[in-house]
């Protein structure tokens, strides 16, 4: 194994790019030395192919480090598996391909490329492979302080102490084949210590092995007229073999680990916003049966989220609005965009609170299947009181711009939309429509002698009385103007608006209101009366016409009196009534 193209290259991914020249030289500088040194010691003269050689050293690292520095450098960490990929593939297998250059030198030199050198290349390429492969993640763990995590320094060192026996057991004797022994140590080494620990004590087996193999010890001395480079490239492959399942082994076990994290951490961000949220947060089942309430329960509607659990929403939701939430379940499963419904839920003191339901079907995140329902439920009590000021605002401002506002009856505006309406009604259903025309007798003679303030107490007065009589549902007594009122009498016959005149006329008289000016010496009134079942294509000015000249006909007459519009002359079109 040859170390320092993998320590290089992890102190590359490490530092700015424009640091790299200064660490390339000097790790040229570094590795030209060892050269030399290896060749002394191995020929006893330096061999001038060093420099060529050092030189595809730093080619190896320089390519290695381009290629794998976008990926790794901003947050080294080989635990995930797009770095550990890309490290394997472009460090580990292409990037170590330049150091070919490193055996053509010989070609260079003599001409002459035999089957021993390409022999000598495949040593070196597995070499300076597993140099990376081991020594990178080594460096990369250390330089981001993730050593061994939460392992005290006795356990540490035990875990290390059992790895060197073994190797030195199994590299030692030359009797039995026990080379995969070393595995159980290294994998307990690498489930406990993590990727710093698989990597450092792949680097120890490699030293142990590598240096007791090199002087015929351990299993693979046991293959027959194995030659020394025969021998090593078998341990390079149980080292390599060792090193794909431990990284392997710690990049599953790192992705569990962090899945799981990631559902911890989104279940405690769910159950802080649920518990910090005054908003009831309900998870059910398909069925309505409720599997989780938030805290909030407690502040609105007075129940402990225990208490709520295992139930479903007919125990607390106002028989009324069970249907309505029936429905939305059922929209909501169809897939329905609109998921919200106020209705009144019973609080734990047996009153009804009104909320509002947002309902969201939630589903497997693995199948896809429809499996529950989230409900976040609002209290619009408030809102809820506020909307009901405002209608009755509403129709407050509604009847004040439809009442009269001396005398509290109908205005002029309200008796015309009325007409029209029992109009219609009565042509569609062929009934009767009456209609009273009032006017009060000799008024403007009062305004003179009593004044306008005595003259509008007259009125309300005369309004007040007529209402006492004109109180049916479905009829209308309003000012017309001035001192005239307007009864309008729906489905009755022209004998009962007649009564109901006479006793309007009789009730005035009878109130004994002094009027100096009139014969009577008390306020009087003259009504006018008119019926008519309306004819397609008809209009109700004919009806309050002849009503109008009924009126003229009893202040002619006299005054308090009544007069009724008679068939023939009120409406010409009687004629051709069935």
């Amino acid at each position: 194994m040859w170390p320092s193209n993998g320590f290089l290259l992890g102190v590359l991914l490490c530092i700015p790019r424009r640091q790299w020249t200064r660490y390339l030289a000097l790790g040229y500088v570094v590795d030209l030395c060892v050269n030399f040194a290896l060749d002394h010691f191995q020929v006893g003269h330096l061999n001038p192919v060093s420099f060529y050689i050092a030189a595809c050293n730093m080619l190896e690292v320089f390519v290695a480090a381009v290629l794998l520095y976008k990926t790794i450098s901003p947050n080294p960490d080989l635990t995930r598996r797009k770095q550990l990929i890309h490290l394997l593939l472009y460090g580990v297998i292409l990037a170590p391909a330049p150091a070919i250059a490193s055996f053509l030198a010989s070609f260079a030199l003599t001409g002459v490329l035999s089957i021993p050198e390409l022999h000598t290349f495949q040593y070196w390429f597995t070499a300076d492979a597993l140099g990376i492969a081991i020594v990178t993640p080594l460096y990369l763990s250390y330089h981001q302080r993730v050593h061994f995590p939460d392992r005290s320094w006795s356990e540490i060192a035990a875990l290390f102490t059992v790895l060197c026996l073994t190797s030195l057991i199994v590299f030692w004797q030359t009797q039995f084949p026990l080379l995969y022994i070393v595995m159980p140590s290294l994998l307990v080494l690498g489930m406990r210590l993590r990727l710093a620990g698989s990597a450092l004590g792949l680097l120890l087996v490699s030293i142990i092995g590598g240096f007791l193999t090199t002087h015929n010890h351990g299993p693979v001395a046991l293959s027959v007229n194995s030659s020394i480079s025969t021998r090593c490239l078998q341990l390079q492959l149980f080292i390599a073999v060792a090193m794909l399942v431990l990284y392997i082994i710690e990049v599953l076990k790192a992705e569990s680990s962090r899945l799981q994290f990631n559902l911890q951490t989104s279940e405690t961000r769910f159950r802080l916003l649920a518990e910090v949220s005054h908003d009831i947060i309900v998870l059910t089942d398909l069925t309505g049966r409720r599997r989780y309430v938030s805290p909030a329960a407690r502040e609105v509607l007075g129940w402990d989220p225990e208490e709520l659990l295992g139930g479903n929403y007919k125990q607390i939701v106002h028989p009324d609005d069970i249907a309505a939430l029936e429905q939305l379940l059922m929209q909501c499963r169809t897939g329905h965009p609109s998921n919200i419904l106020p209705y009144r839920c019973r609080k734990k003191d047996g009153s009804y609170l009104w909320v509002e339901a947002n309902l969201r079907l939630y589903r497997d995140a693995v199948t896809n299947d429809p499996v529950g329902f989230v409900n976040v439920v609002r209290d619009i009590a408030s809102r809820k009181a506020a909307e009901d000021k405002l209608n009755q605002a509403y129709h407050l401002v509604e009847n004040l711009a439809s009442v009269d506002g001396l005398t509290g009856i109908a205005n002029r505006r309200r008796l015309d939309e009325t007409v029209k309406l029992e109009w219609r009604r009565a042509g569609r259903d062929h009934t009767l429509l009456s209609l009273l025309v009032i006017d009060v007798d000799f008024f403007k003679p009062y305004n003179d002698l009593y004044g306008h303030l005595q003259g509008d107490t007259c009125l309300r007065q005369i309004a007040d009385t007529a209402r006492t009589i004109v109180n049916r549902p479905g009829d209308l007594l309003a000012r017309y103007g001035g001192e005239e009122f307007v009864a309008v009498l729906p489905n009755t016959t022209s004998e009962a608006a007649q009564t109901i005149a006479e006793q309007i006329r009789v009730a005035v008289e009878l109130r004994c209101l002094p009027h100096a000016d009139n014969p009577h010496r008390c306020i009087t009134v003259s009504i006018g009366c008119a019926t008519q079942s309306p004819a397609p294509g008809t209009s109700f000015d004919a009806l309050f016409a002849a009503a109008d000249q009924a009126l003229y006909k009893a202040k002619s007459a006299g005054r308090n009196r009544i007069e009724v519009a008679s068939r023939g002359t009120t409406i010409s079109v009687n004629a051709s009534m069935p």
